[in-house]
């Protein structure tokens, strides 16, 4: 009987705790809600991307495209990667050398690349290889497409061997591998307005090989403010 009677002096006192526990963890759930909205909308504010425009100035061209007898080149550059696509017009297949590709950026740094379609695969498989791009095969009258990034290995931290391709995809994908900055922590992209970049593509035809240097300018660099 006196159990009972402590049991029933007692639950108030439980009710009020559990309350209490209760008004302590909505309290924290709110603070934490709210330094995530506040670290959320600095993010957004202080740090929009860069929105580039280019034209191709050698050789002159208006709509980003270049083609001779043999082989057409369509660019669209952006601040991470320039994608291209390469059109075999001839009646023989050509190849186009990517290990022999060279970026040369508007500091006039010159870089190796990589070519794919996702970055952490085509390092992956730059690795695998070797450390060598295979050449890639357009067959007459095919179109052969893909990006090329700035080729980044060794990497920040060194020669890592093995450990790129034990790497999960998404924290490759993480690193900084941008031709330009596409953010204001990366650089200061409002400067390189009318400064140019070049690439030169190696094609190899029957016999001999042919580099198509192309040098893009940077038109116009903007950045959206979300409202």
């Amino acid at each position: 009987m006196s159990s009972d009677l402590n049991i029933y002096k007692l639950a108030p006192l439980i009710r009020v705790s559990t309350e209490k526990q209760e008004k302590q963890v909505f309290s924290k759930l709110n603070r934490i809600l709210f330094i995530s909205i506040l670290l959320l909308i600095a993010g957004c504010t202080t740090y929009q991307p860069y929105r580039y425009s280019f034209s191709l100035v050698e050789p002159y061209t208006k709509n980003l495209k270049y083609e001779d007898g043999d082989i057409s080149f369509q660019f669209t550059p952006a601040a991470e990667h320039i994608r291209i696509s390469m059109h075999n017009k001839s009646e023989n297949t050509v190849h186009f050398i990517s290990n022999r590709v060279e970026y040369i950026d508007p500091w006039g740094e010159s870089h190796n690349i990589l070519f794919g379609w996702v970055f952490a695969s085509a390092m992956k498989d730059f690795v695998k290889n070797d450390l060598y791009l295979n050449s890639i095969r357009i067959d007459p009258k095919s179109t052969s497409e893909g990006n090329i990034w700035i080729n980044i290995w060794p990497g920040l931290g060194g020669d890592i061997g093995e450990g790129w391709i034990t790497v999960k995809d998404t924290d490759i994908e993480y690193l900084d591998h941008g031709m330009l900055p596409e953010y204001a922590y990366q650089g200061n992209g409002t400067e390189l307005k009318d400064t140019t970049f070049s690439i030169i593509l190696p094609i190899e035809f029957s016999g001999y090989v042919k580099n198509y240097e192309f040098t893009f300018m940077i038109t116009d660099v903007e950045t959206t403010d979300r409202k």
